[in-house]
């Protein structure tokens, strides 16, 4: 290999340096503002918090929440358990809520338009063990029960020792 000439080490190094100081300019933060009304000291800068949520975009998103809460109350309408399925769309449907089947739609349009109009919404899934929901009709409303998976294991197994025949 070549050995650098004393020259071209220098220059490297001066180079270095000169990159060096340059990034330390760059990368330290700006000076303190000087305040003559505060004993005549330097204070920080001080910058005003951003908004969150402005109050208009708050108000639409609770009249989109007001408006899906009404959509739901409205659907559970039934007759019979048939008529009833799971609405698992997570918050701010509580993950216990059951619908009319041939109200899904309408539903599903009022949820769309509470998502456009709620850019803060939170977000989660409906757990779902150890208990099973099963959509029901209790008092021309639908509703949620639940049902243990033992419970389920031990009718499976039950039917499965009959042979798959159902009990008369």
């Amino acid at each position: 290999m070549k050995q650098l000439t004393s020259s071209t080490t220098a220059l490297s190094i001066v180079i270095a340096t000169v990159l060096f100081v340059i990034a330390s300019v760059f990368d330290s933060p700006p000076p303190p503002l000087y305040d003559p009304e505060v004993n005549g000291e330097w204070i920080p800068e001080v910058r005003p918090d951003t908004a969150v949520r402005d109050e208009l975009v708050t108000q639409s998103c609770q009249q989109a929440e007001d408006r899906l809460f009404a959509a739901i109350d409205a659907a559970q309408a039934c007759e019979v358990d048939d008529d009833c399925t799971i609405l698992d769309y997570g918050y701010p449907i509580q993950c216990m809520t059951s619908i009319a089947r041939e109200s899904v739609s309408a539903v599903r349009l009022e949820y769309r338009e509470y998502e456009s109009s709620c850019p803060y919404r939170v977000y989660y899934d409906c757990p779902s063990e150890p208990m099973q929901r099963v959509p029901v009709c209790r008092n021309n409303r639908c509703a949620v029960e639940l049902q243990r998976h033992e419970q389920l294991k031990q009718l499976t197994l039950d039917y499965i020792n009959r042979g798959g025949r159902s009990e008369p």
